[in-house]
């Protein structure tokens, strides 16, 4: 039997990007495929650390600068030059790469650049509509359309979401030609026997400066409570110092079985609204409270969304509020029910090899 030989490459804006495709890497080697990781940042260094044994390479980092004042969205539009020559340079590197190691497959999560002639190649994507904030609005047209035209480069569009569930929205719609429903990933699996310990954690993760200043105000709201809590940093350009009082409990990074343990062993889950985080609290099935990153509208769309449907609860980070929150959260579902188990990614990765 053939042995593949598969080239994943994340995007490094955060560390959303990096960690859902962990489960993707974890059956590829359970197919006994080889799997060489690309990517920059965070997210590269998160994959060292879960995946040591894989053969690793450097691509060229976004940087991507956020602003306290200007809206996120409109920072992110004013750097798209940046960011195009970012894509040129990520697919000379990926030229050099292939030619190398003879791959099989390449797999993109949102990076442009990373696709070959030569290779079959699959983009990882869940903003097929990229919603535009009010004061850039008539650029929607503009936007998607070249969103698309990238996209189109590849064989494949692979969506981390299925037509039943539809935890996307509007976000896939409309579908292109070359797409392919995967079913919701998350590296973890959920366990029954977990005992409640904590009564908050909070997971924080984004951008600077907007992740700093939601923890400065999570810590000053959290002084004078006396709530059993655990508050994960997301910060991997630190030493994984803990610091703890009788309530409160901060942690730099966990890995990935130390994060899913903490917060199966916690009531209610404070977080970012960002996609890879909510296929994360479905799985394990959370309550949670979103407070999305000010100014970015996929998480907008998505926290506020979930609130609507009765799901969680959602609140923007200058209202927010802990004592409201966790008041308000008892009307909430949380995400209860379990997922029906499908092959979808199995089946895709099937599908493109062939």
């Amino acid at each position: 039997m053939k042995t593949y030989r598969v080239l994943i490459a994340p995007l490094d804006w955060g560390l959303g990007h990096a960690t859902r495709c962990i489960p993707i890497i974890q059956l590829l080697l359970e197919k006994g495929y080889e799997v060489h990781v690309a990517s920059s940042g965070d997210a590269q260094r998160l994959l060292q650390l879960e995946f040591p044994q894989l053969k690793q390479f450097s691509l060229p980092s976004y940087k991507v600068g956020y602003s306290q004042r200007l809206p996120f969205m409109l920072k992110v539009f004013l750097q798209l030059p940046k960011f195009l020559l970012v894509i040129i340079k990520e697919n000379k590197v990926i030229k050099q790469i292939t030619n190398q190691n003879r791959y099989d497959l390449i797999i993109s999560d949102n990076r442009y650049g990373c696709h070959s002639s030569i290779v079959k190649s699959v983009f990882i994507c869940h903003q097929l509509n990229i919603i535009m904030p009010s004061l850039i609005a008539w650029m929607a047209p503009v936007i998607n359309y070249v969103n698309h035209l990238w996209i189109s480069r590849f064989d494949q569009c692979w969506i981390p979401d299925d037509s039943t569930a539809s935890l996307t929205g509007r976000l896939t719609k409309p579908a292109l030609p070359n797409s392919e429903w995967i079913g919701v990933l998350s590296r973890f699996g959920k366990d029954e026997s977990a005992a409640t310990e904590f009564q908050l954690a909070v997971l924080l993760s984004g951008p600077e400066p907007q992740r700093s200043v939601f923890e400065k105000k999570i810590l000053h709201q959290l002084s004078g409570l006396k709530l059993k809590s655990i508050l994960v940093r997301g910060r991997l350009d630190v030493n994984p110092i803990e610091k703890e009082n009788q309530h409160l409990m901060v942690i730099n990074y966990l890995h990935g079985e130390e994060l899913q343990n903490i917060i199966e062993k916690s009531e209610v889950v404070l977080c970012r609204s960002g996609y890879s985080t909510i296929m994360d609290l479905v799985k394990l099935q959370k309550k949670a409270v979103f407070v999305p990153t000010p100014g970015q509208t996929e998480q907008e769309y998505l926290g506020f969304r979930l609130m609507q449907n009765g799901i969680a609860l959602c609140q923007r980070q200058n209202e927010f509020n802990i004592v409201q929150a966790l008041k308000e959260i008892k009307n909430y579902t949380g995400f209860v029910g379990s997922l029906s188990e499908t092959n979808l990614l199995n089946n895709a990765i099937d599908k493109v090899l062939k």
